[in-house]
């Protein structure tokens, strides 16, 4: 397949995803599920998959970059939250919603980098963005729907989410002679900070400290990174 064709795919097929909680009741009644799931999914790409592949790239500096984005992001959110403590959550959700922008900027990025390698890790790389984006897009819109304060914001919200990762692969073909090795794990090990920092604040602590029947949380969250590491061995 070509690289159009590839972002193609994952486009429509994060678009599609992420638009059923705004036209289905059914699904927005399971989102804590899904939320739950995708909280597991997330910190088994991070820990097992994305981290180490950084590390092998580019040894301690990349991971480096990731704890200062990360320290960078906790400053930012906690001051956040202490700023708007009477309206805990209201309004656009700025640092997760950015978080995961950038993270599909960084996918999209990876996406054109990785053409450059050889056909079998580009066609990993493929899998796998497909893989985690299926879940990815059904859980990300489903917080955002819970946490926007209208369907408009809802809406704006989702599709600035659904639209990231075909521009990072437009920026990344526009800047294509500027893509060096080191440029796209930079990059990539930045997306990485945003989002440790997304999967602390915003998926691991309200799942520990917002959902009720903790241990039953807990065993979704397992399920949902187990399927995820199975998903991506079986690539």
């Amino acid at each position: 397949m070509t690289l159009l064709v590839e972002t193609l795919i994952i486009s429509v097929l994060m678009a599609a995803l992420s638009a059923l909680p705004l036209l289905s009741k059914t699904v927005r009644r399971y989102s804590k599920l899904f939320f739950l799931l995708g909280t597991g999914a997330l910190a088994g790409l991070l820990a097992f998959d994305l981290l180490p592949d950084l590390f092998e790239m580019g040894g301690t500096s990349s991971l480096w970059w990731v704890g200062l984005v990360w320290i960078a992001y906790s400053f930012f959110h906690l001051s956040h939250l202490g700023h708007h403590a009477s309206r805990e959550h209201s309004g656009v959700p700025i640092f997760f919603l950015a978080s995961m922008i950038s993270h599909c900027l960084a996918s999209g990025l990876l996406l054109v980098a990785s053409e450059g390698l050889t056909s079998g890790i580009h066609r990993t790389v493929f899998f796998a963005l497909l893989a985690h984006k299926t879940y990815e897009a059904l859980t990300v819109s489903s917080v955002l729907m819970e946490r926007e304060k209208s369907r408009r914001h809802s809406i704006f919200s989702i599709t600035a989410y659904a639209l990231a990762l075909p521009a990072g692969v437009l920026a990344a073909l526009s800047f294509r002679s500027a893509l060096t090795p080191s440029v796209a794990l930079i990059a990539t090990s930045l997306a990485a900070g945003t989002l440790l920092g997304c999967l602390i604040f915003d998926f691991l602590l309200p799942s520990y400290f917002h959902l009720k029947e903790r241990k039953q949380n807990l065993a979704w969250i397992i399920l949902g990174l187990a399927l995820t590491q199975i998903a991506m061995r079986a690539i």
